[in-house]
């Protein structure tokens, strides 16, 4: 699975002035603030006290690149990069803890970025790796409030039966185990109060401290971009009407697919910020050992998740964008169980289009379009010529050249693609005058590596090259054939 957009996981650009203050607004947002979190958490508390906490992590990360800078002047070479590297974890660990306490949008702003290991130096990977873990629940007595508020009764009076102990907990909330009057097992999933209107606030904490940490460089325009487009799908993602609504398209879209469960939504136990789905039991990826799922298991789900991954991007046009284990469950027979439609990228026919035409490109190593390809998926830039064109596009092209443009059975778990092409991307990126990094790639190379990961942990083996060219002469827009072969997909509905 390639990751052409991989370079966009996560950019910082440098020239941010270490001494400026950190303000009540900023972009022109209003900062909203929300309650740091303990073991367990009662509610929320204070704007103020959200403030000061994310004011100062910026002002500490600031403080740490300023001090390194000033140092840097006397140090020779090495001791530099050493200093560096306890400067970077330093704030690494700092803003891996302060998401961490304040749960919501700033951690799982933090999330995504800690799988961005060809962008952000290995210390602060590390450190926002923590931020994987599941998070603690908050006290009973918050839920059964905020379901209250929300659906108008408590939700004992709204089920048969409603488990005081949560199934799961994450970062913007958590899932409790029920069951309705008419006896369906469900499972209800909470927003954390004042997450919603925290989001805005919480990226542009996020984006100021990362300005002023100094690990990363990137020019303004792409490091906005990648903001504005993480913003976007935020926003989303904390609007359950909206996940509800993607639910329902999915179920459409994969409806004739009898190996891809998805749950039902409850819409008379749903609201915004409660979300009530029908319970789909199955096998989580950590389990699959210790249940004794055989290898003939493993390569019949591997193969699924490929396919359903590439039908997504090229015949619908709408990728599931959070490959997170948690979010897959399996089966016995090899049926696979999609969870969590809050994060989903829908785009544009063009862009898959010059996506397919990109890859195209590569399995026929045509330079030519290749650039071309690069160029409008907004990888490299326009006009950009390089003396070493074909050596570096080759070097591309066989990271994952094996794997897709190979007629092989391909051993994902000794699969080494992915760190291949992840150097590449850092490479690229030190070449800030060719390439640059492309928002709109974001989500839907972070589904392309998430489910590539998922994978090498199933330890499928899996003919991924006839499943990928199968969608890959699947027709695009400005082809034959494609105004009758999108009649038969169903449109997103409206929210």
């Amino acid at each position: 699975m390639v990751m052409v957009g991989d370079l966009t996981h996560l950019l910082v650009p440098t020239n941010i002035g270490v001494s400026r203050r950190v303000k009540a607004t900023h972009d022109g947002v209003q900062l909203a603030l929300w309650r740091p979190m303990s073991d367990r958490t009662k509610g929320p508390v204070s704007r103020r006290r959200r403030f000061m906490k994310l004011a100062g992590m910026t002002a500490s990360v600031a403080t740490n690149y300023a001090r390194s800078q000033v140092k840097g002047v006397f140090q020779d070479a090495d001791t530099k990069a050493r200093d560096k590297a306890r400067n970077n974890a330093r704030s690494g660990e700092l803003i891996a803890q302060t998401l961490g306490e304040l749960k919501g949008a700033a951690m799982k702003v933090g999330q995504i970025a800690s799988v961005a290991r060809d962008i952000l130096p290995d210390d602060l990977i590390a450190s926002l790796a923590s931020l994987q873990r599941d998070a603690p629940p908050m006290d009973y007595e918050v839920i059964a409030a905020q379901i209250e508020r929300e659906l108008g009764s408590p939700p004992e009076l709204l089920f048969q039966r409603f488990d005081r102990v949560p199934f799961a907990a994450a970062s913007i909330g958590q899932v409790h185990r029920a069951r309705t009057d008419d006896g369906r097992e469900v499972v209800v999933k909470v927003q954390y109060p004042g997450v919603d209107e925290s989001v805005d606030s919480d990226i542009a904490h996020l984006k100021l401290a990362l300005r002023a940490s100094g690990m990363i460089s990137v020019r303004r325009e792409a490091f906005d971009g990648f903001f504005a487009e993480l913003r976007d799908r935020m926003r989303e993602e904390v609007d359950y009407t909206h996940e509800a609504q993607n639910v329902r398209w999915f179920r459409a879209l994969h409806a004739d697919d009898d190996h891809l469960v998805i749950p039902e939504v409850v819409g008379e136990r749903s609201s915004g910020r409660i979300l009530t789905l029908t319970y789909e039991p199955g096998d989580q990826l950590s389990e699959l050992d210790e249940k004794g799922y055989d290898q003939a298991t493993r390569n019949l789900i591997g193969a699924r998740l490929t396919d359903m991954l590439y039908r997504q991007i090229f015949e619908f046009h709408a990728v599931h964008a959070d490959p997170n284990p948690a979010n897959l469950a399996f089966r016995r027979n090899g049926d696979v169980v999609l969870y969590d439609f809050g994060c989903v990228k829908a785009f544009p026919q063009p862009d898959a289009a010059h996506y397919r035409n990109l890859m195209r490109a590569f399995r026929d190593a045509d330079h030519d379009a290749i650039q071309v390809g690069m160029e409008r998926v907004g990888i490299q830039r326009p006009g950009a010529q390089m003396d070493d064109r074909a050596e570096f596009y080759e070097q591309i092209r066989s990271s994952f050249g094996p794997f897709l443009f190979e007629d092989v059975v391909f051993d994902c778990h000794t699969a080494h693609g992915h760190e291949i092409f992840t150097r590449m991307m850092v490479k690229a990126l030190r070449r800030p005058k060719h390439f640059q990094p492309s928002a709109a790639m974001l989500f839907t190379d972070r589904a392309q590596t998430g489910q590539f990961m998922n994978l090498v942990k199933l330890r499928s083996q899996v003919n991924m090259h006839r499943i990928y060219m199968k969608y890959l002469e699947m027709p695009q827009q400005g082809d034959a054939g494609f105004s009758e072969r999108m009649r038969g997909v169903p449109a997103r509905p409206p929210v």
